[in-house]
């Protein structure tokens, strides 16, 4: 690869950055962000550069654009108004991120993606059964929740969801209209807390009131990327316990991630929290969080039985994390629990990674 830059300083662009670098050993000249909000100086002693502070606007650097799609348009004018010509960009989308990663994690050995599963497992070519088999002969019910809310932003995106997502109206108690019939506001529930825990409501519902064999939760922009038809060959074989998102990278750890988005005072409650309700976790989180891979989005499918212990970890230590925090958890609508969540549930899958067979699949955004 000859000069190039890439646009964006976050999980996107991190991503893209570590296979480029494993695959070529190469590095860019900058990571280039439009403001310095929120960005950081520097990730792995690159330079991160506001688009303003840029001189080096010629014709043989390739700029690699790494954030979501529905900021593609303004950038390309600030590349383009910068005398950047289109050929010199490469833009990346969901799917061409979904198979650069797919190459990087593969290459990684402990990071079990779809393809290697159904490649081993011989099912690319065999005929389908009907239903989802365990491979032996029973079905499989499958559910994973995306959580909706009245707040979403409408999309332009048309795109016709798998069968096994079940789309819930999350905050649907907070809401003055019900625009979907199932919503997180019945029976055992934690849906007036939704402006705390965003996603995570519909998360509780599922954990409370699903019975299907494999449960989970996705997001209303961020669904897994796989069909029913690749749902059904990696269940039919059998021995999968957990289907997560490709981990985002951080510099130069995971502790970074929380230093973005949580508050200190929430972090250190959270940990005193972990302390009193989960101290085996508390005590692998300094190492665990010392690595570089993290679970973003709050986005999983597990077993039954998993998804529930999952569940019982997570919301156990967000509920006492709120008793703790300052102010209360009661008192505020920030989200701080649902960032908390994403600690969690990588805290949660890094610690039984021995335990559990974990199946590693690319994310879409939906825009």
């Amino acid at each position: 690869m000859g000069l190039f830059c890439i646009y964006g300083a976050g999980i996107v662009a991190t991503g893209i950055y570590m296979a480029i670098k494993s695959k070529y050993s190469v590095r860019p000249e900058a990571f280039l962000v439009s403001d310095r909000e929120k960005n950081p100086v520097e990730i792995d002693n690159i330079p991160v550069t506001v688009l303003t502070d840029w001189d080096r606007f010629d014709t043989e650097i390739v700029y690699l654009v790494a954030v979501p799609p529905i900021h593609h348009e303004a950038i390309r004018g600030s590349l383009c108004g910068n005398g950047v010509d289109e050929r010199q960009i490469i833009w990346i989308d969901c799917l061409m991120e979904n198979r650069i990663m797919e190459e990087f994690y593969r290459s990684q050995k402990h990071f079990l993606t779809v393809s290697q599963k159904l490649e081993e497992s011989g099912r690319l070519t065999q005929p389908l059964e009907n239903g989802l088999s365990d491979g032996g002969g029973s079905v499989q019910k499958v559910e994973v929740f995306q959580a909706r809310s009245h707040k979403d932003r409408q999309l332009r995106s048309r795109r016709k969801h798998a069968d096994y997502i079940r789309p819930i109206q999350a905050g649907a108690a907070l809401a003055s209209r019900a625009f979907l019939d199932l919503r997180d506001d019945v029976g055992d529930n934690i849906s007036a807390k939704n402006g705390n825990y965003c996603e995570l409501t519909a998360g509780y519902y599922a954990w409370k009131h699903s019975s299907a064999d494999y449960k989970g939760l996705c997001h209303y922009r961020r669904i897994f990327d796989l069909s029913d038809e690749q749902m059904q060959r990696i269940l039919s074989d059998g021995g999968i316990d957990v289907i997560l998102p490709y981990p985002s990278v951080h510099f130069p750890n995971i502790f970074s991630q929380h230093v973005r988005y949580v508050a200190d005072r929430d972090w250190n409650a959270m940990l005193l929290a972990l302390e009193e309700s989960a101290p085996d976790y508390r005590d692998k989180l300094e190492c665990l969080f010392c690595g570089q891979y993290f679970y973003n989005f709050n986005m999983v499918i597990a077993k039954r039985e998993i998804f529930d212990d999952y569940c019982g970890f997570l919301f156990s230590v967000l509920k006492r994390t709120e008793d703790l925090a300052v102010p209360v958890g009661a008192k505020r609508s920030d989200r701080f629990a649902g960032y908390l969540g994403e600690n969690l549930t990588t805290l949660y899958f890094l610690a039984n990674t021995d335990q559990f067979k974990i199946l590693h699949t690319g994310k879409l955004w939906l825009e």
